[in-house]
C-alpha cells in the first residue's frame, strides 16, 4: 500500500498528465493555426505579386500609347488603369503584411505552447522523480526494519538458548 506522500505525488503527477493533454491539444490549434496564417500570407504574396504585374503592365500599356496614335480618352484610361492598379498594389501591401504580422504572432503563440508543454513535463519528470525516491526511502526504511527485527529475534533466540542452557545446566 502506498504511504500518503506517494499518494499524493502520484495524484499530482496524474493531474500534471491530464493538463499535459491539454495542453498539447492547445499546441496543435496552435500550430494549425499558424500553418492556416502561412498559407494566408503565401496567398497575400501571390496577390501581392499579381497587383505588382498588373501595374506593370498598366505603366507598360502607357508606353506603348505613345508610341502609336492615340486620343485623350486613350491616356485617360491607362491613367484610370495605372491608379487601380497602384491603389490594388498598395492594398496588397497592407494585407501582405497584416499577414505576417499575425503570422508573427502566431509563431509566437506556437513557441509559448511548446514551452508550456515543456515546463509541464519536466515537472511531471520531477513528480516521477520524487515518487521513486519516496519508494526508495520506504523500501530502505522497511529493508532496515526487516533487519532491526530479524536482529531482535536472532537475539532473543540467543537469549532463550542460554537460558535454556543455563537452567538445564543448573537442574
Amino acid at each position: 500500500m502506498a504511504s500518503n506522500p506517494i499518494r499524493s505525488l502520484r495524484v499530482l503527477a496524474d493531474i500534471r498528465r491530464r493538463r499535459g493533454k491539454a495542453l498539447d491539444a492547445a499546441l496543435a490549434q496552435q500550430r494549425a493555426a499558424f500553418d492556416r496564417c502561412v498559407a494566408d500570407t503565401q496567398a497575400a504574396q501571390a496577390r501581392r505579386d499579381g497587383a505588382v504585374d498588373g501595374h506593370r503592365r498598366a505603366l507598360d500599356d502607357r508606353d506603348r500609347l505613345f508610341e502609336h496614335t492615340f486620343t485623350p480618352a486613350h491616356v485617360k484610361a491607362a491613367d484610370i488603369a495605372i491608379e487601380t492598379s497602384t491603389a490594388e498594389k498598395a492594398e496588397a501591401e497592407k494585407v501582405l503584411k497584416r499577414c505576417e504580422q499575425t503570422e508573427q504572432r502566431q509563431e509566437h503563440e506556437v513557441r509559448v505552447a511548446q514551452a508550456a508543454v515543456r515546463r509541464n513535463n519536466e515537472r511531471i519528470e520531477r513528480f516521477e522523480a520524487r515518487i521513486a525516491e519516496a519508494i526508495a526511502k520506504r523500501q530502505a526504511d522497511e529493508d532496515e526494519s526487516a533487519d532491526e527485527e530479524a536482529e531482535e529475534m536472532a537475539s532473543a533466540r540467543i537469549g532463550r538458548r542460554s537460558r535454556a542452557t543455563g537452567e538445564s545446566g543448573h537442574a
